[in-house]
């Protein structure tokens, strides 16, 4: 007597659709949720990416009694971020650099993980027109830009700004200073008080405008101290100022092209920024603080005491 096996009742089409449904509610529920992790992962990734800056501005301070300075003539020169490199343990990348021929250092078209933060999506190496003007294109363009100071200043001193005749005002009010090497002494509203680097790792609505040009690693076009006036021709690499809006979606003269003085500090972190301090702390700073306490902050001695919520 042979024995059959029942079959078992296929699914039905209502069962299928509500399978599929149920399955699209939880990865919608998930994908979310992951990328949350990711971009902490990523955050804190930046955070001590900042960290290990601070900690080679320190280290350098130490060993040569103040701070790199901030950017100087000619543009190819190199800027503060170079002058890390041996405290970051980036020493042989040094060595291989040719001296004061930022462009045409070829280990710079190497991607230095310290100085990339993991939540920008905007290329590491461009090789768009902006990035490519000399003989060597393709230079790592870092995450992390020199805090110069702001404008205007909050005491209203002259000498302490001048305008570059391509854009945007050079400040000294900062402590990465153009042509000039500052001493933790001169900080007299507190290292605590006082950002010395920030994010610049995000676009300007679509478009890409970090600091670069020559290379993202150079220096300046003029040689006169900050306080001389305006040179005839004024641009730069490596730093910038805190004249415009935390994430700023738009520009304004000083902050539309890569080589100006006043470019935009943002990120693609949600909702602000990371920036080091001259203590060596890292904070986010949201993009809703008060604009005018963010530029408090990034002046040495204005003498006006700052909150900020993070």
């Amino acid at each position: 007597m042979s024995s059959r096996c029942p079959r078992r009742p296929a699914f039905t089409l209502i069962e299928l659709l509500v399978v599929i449904a149920i399955i699209a509610i939880l990865i919608a529920l998930l994908v979310p949720a992951v990328q949350k992790v990711r971009e902490a992962a990523a955050r804190t990734q930046c955070v001590n990416n900042l960290k290990q800056i601070g900690l080679a501005l320190h280290n350098y301070e130490s060993a040569n009694k103040k701070l790199p300075m901030g950017s100087k003539g000619p543009v190819s020169s190199f800027n503060w971020r170079v002058a890390l490199f041996p405290y970051l343990e980036m020493d042989s990348v040094y060595q291989q650099l040719i001296p004061n021929d930022c462009y045409n250092s070829t280990v710079l078209t190497n991607t230095f993980p310290v100085w990339k933060c993991p939540s920008s999506s905007l290329p590491t190496n461009p090789t768009d027109t902006l990035s490519s003007w000399h003989t060597n294109p393709g230079h790592h363009v870092p995450s992390y830009i020199g805090v110069m100071g702001a404008y205007p200043d909050p005491l209203g001193r002259p000498e302490m700004q001048f305008t570059s005749n391509y854009g945007g005002y050079y400040t000294g009010n900062g402590m990465l200073v153009p042509n000039q090497e500052t001493k933790l002494a001169y900080c007299t509203d507190g290292t605590s008080n006082t950002i010395v680097v920030a994010e610049q790792s995000g676009a300007v609505g679509t478009s890409d405008l970090r600091n670069r040009y020559y290379s993202p690693w150079g220096g300046l076009t003029f040689t006169t101290p900050v306080s001389a006036g305006a040179p005839s021709d004024s641009w730069g690499l490596g730093l910038t100022s805190a004249a415009y809006a935390i994430n700023s979606q738009t520009t304004a003269s000083g902050s539309n092209s890569v080589y100006d003085a006043d470019t935009i500090m943002n990120s693609m972190h949600p909702g602000g920024m990371n920036v080091a301090f001259l203590d060596g702390t890292v904070r986010f700073i949201q993009a809703s603080a008060s604009f005018t306490n963010f530029q408090l902050l990034c002046v040495r001695d204005d003498g006006m005491p700052v909150v900020l919520n993070d």
